[in-house]
């Protein structure tokens, strides 16, 4: 699986850090394939001794219920062997088990070979690997879905928010002051009563912002001395301003999303610097205007812009992300997506990730005036998004796989006396590598055909305004007529069944069937939506789906 870059992620619309889906029938074919002999299989599933694999406990459904009593708290893995997202987990998994043994953290960490035991992947509804699941006080029921980072320092401060208190109790204007001092962010809940229902989505919400320091407080002195009248929810920050307060409201009470956003948004500078580090929590902060200024921070006069970027930030906190690319760093990938070469610098883009529409800077000087008005314009769909295309080839026609690009898609797809058929590939892609043979024979089977052209496009440098592709090979038919419509093709990547689609129509009917019907839904991967929602892995992308 090619690694995922920040072009990728913006092609993909987001993630994160990495998405799940849901195990396809393909999958479980595999599942069959790899399968232990069943005379291995059955030596291993009848003993109810607790093994270890590097400080991870194997379990199965006979040993189970005896780690369950034997451990407190017990996160499990349930994985598949042939999985390449549970191999890189692996040894991060080994390691965070390690660190908590060592640190003598009341958890243990186990792990369930799923396909050897189908029976414990049905119980706790496993379809998707890895799926980790926290267990407690040896409760079998309701077991808490693991929502963090798959790094060992991931796991550990994750499990250490469950395990242990969440937060400090502060007492005194002295103790906060050096719980502030102490952190680059904090975040503080003042509660005139710690018996109140709010005080509980608090916690909620500090069991998973494992990276930010969570405080409480009743205190009546220290209410007072921070000017607050009702019950408020506090960040303390080292940057930009210094204090934000996210206010409960009487009626609602404290919603736990809410505040989840509000943390996401205002733990972030003003301005952030685009970096591996600082990529994943580009994305987690789940806002989909981003703007980007190119700059050479070795230049002073291009530096400076910075503060000229700032000023406009403040304005759209919350609605537009600010963020700055070093030219003088390795972010290549970055310009490409943008089509901005190292010589355009200062200069600025902007992005609607919802909508995958980009936005050139219309403005000759870089003043936070304009950029403001960039902005507003931009969140008032008020400019005209720029489309990326190559120059068209000489010889775009010569084979029987015909080349398009940006510049001359509209008039090829959307000729009213033709059937086009395309493959919108990019280069790195493995599956569309695999696919790229068997394209060139369909071509050179309809190469004579009157009304049908076969074509591909690479849709890493080309764009077309009708269409956003978000998983790669992606495949759309075109039919002849002046509707424009637009048929995803989702079956069978071979020539038999891409032949049959083309004879039929646009239909891909099985043997037999004489109903009018096919598939038009698109076998591709997403990736934020969170993620994508979610933000964990697919089964296993290389073997079963598509490549972002």
């Amino acid at each position: 699986m090619v690694p995922i870059t920040m072009s990728h992620r913006y092609l993909a619309m987001l993630l994160l850090t990495l998405t799940l889906t849901t195990l396809t029938q393909a999958a479980h074919a595999q599942l069959q394939e790899h399968a232990l002999p069943p005379e291995q299989d059955a030596e291993e599933v009848t003993s109810d001794e607790i093994t270890e694999e590097q400080d991870v406990l194997v379990l199965n459904k006979h040993n189970f219920v005896t780690a369950l009593k034997e451990n407190k708290y017990l996160l499990v893995e349930f994985y598949a062997p042939w999985c390449g997202h549970c191999q890189s987990l692996a040894p991060e998994y080994s390691r965070a088990a390690e660190q908590l043994r060592n640190e003598s953290v009341e958890v243990s960490l186990a792990k369930v070979n799923a396909i050897e035991e189908p029976e414990l992947a049905a119980e706790f509804q496993v379809n998707s690997y890895p799926t980790l699941k926290l267990f407690k006080e040896g409760h079998r029921d309701a077991p808490v879905d693991y929502t963090g980072k798959r790094t060992a320092s991931g796991i550990v401060g994750w499990l250490k928010r469950r395990v242990a208190a969440s937060y400090l109790i502060i007492h005194s204007a002295a103790e906060l002051q050096a719980f502030i001092d102490a952190a680059q962010v904090a975040v503080v809940g003042f509660f005139k009563d710690v018996e109140d229902d709010d005080v509980k989505v608090f916690v909620e919400v500090a069991e998973e912002a494992v990276d930010i320091p969570f405080g409480l407080s009743s205190s009546a002195e220290i209410l007072a001395q921070y000017g607050l009248t009702r019950n408020t929810i506090c960040m303390f920050k080292q940057f930009d301003d210094r204090r934000t307060d996210f206010e409960i409201d009487h009626q609602s009470g404290l919603v736990k999303d809410k505040l989840s956003k509000f943390i996401r948004i205002n733990e972030m500078h003003l301005v952030t610097e685009f970096t591996k580090e600082t990529n994943p929590k580009i994305f987690e902060a789940k806002i989909d205007n981003h703007i980007l200024m190119f700059i050479n921070k070795t230049m002073e006069d291009q530096s400076q812009l910075l503060e000229k970027f700032r000023e406009a930030a403040a304005f759209f906190r919350g609605q537009v992300l600010f963020i700055y690319v070093d030219m003088d760093h390795d972010n290549d990938h970055v310009l490409d997506y943008f089509s901005v070469k190292r010589e355009d610098a200062p200069t600025i883009r902007l992005i609607d990730i919802s909508g995958m529409k980009k936005y050139k800077f219309p403005f000759d000087e870089i003043t936070a005036s304009n950029v403001q008005s960039f902005c507003q314009h931009c969140l008032d769909d008020q400019l005209q998004p720029y489309l990326k295309s190559k120059d068209i080839p000489a010889d775009w026609d010569k084979n029987p796989v015909k080349v398009l690009v940006g510049k001359n898609f509209e008039e090829v797809a959307f000729d009213e006396m033709k059937n086009v058929f395309v493959q919108f590939y990019a280069p790195w892609c493995s599956h569309c590598k695999e696919l790229s043979p068997v394209w060139d024979a369909l071509g050179e089977k309809y190469e004579d055909h009157a009304n049908i052209v076969i074509a591909k496009m690479d849709a890493t440098v080309n764009e077309v305004e009708a269409l956003t592709i978000q998983g790669f090979p992606t495949i759309k038919y075109f039919p002849a007529g002046p509707e424009r419509t637009i048929v995803e093709y989702s079956g069978a990547r071979d020539l038999e069944t891409l032949t049959r689609f083309l004879e039929n129509g646009g239909v891909l009917r099985e043997e037999g069937d004489t109903d009018d019907h096919g598939g038009t839904v698109m076998d591709e991967v997403l990736l934020g939506k969170t993620n994508i929602t979610t933000g964990r892995a697919t089964a296993d992308e290389d073997e079963v789906k598509d490549e972002l």
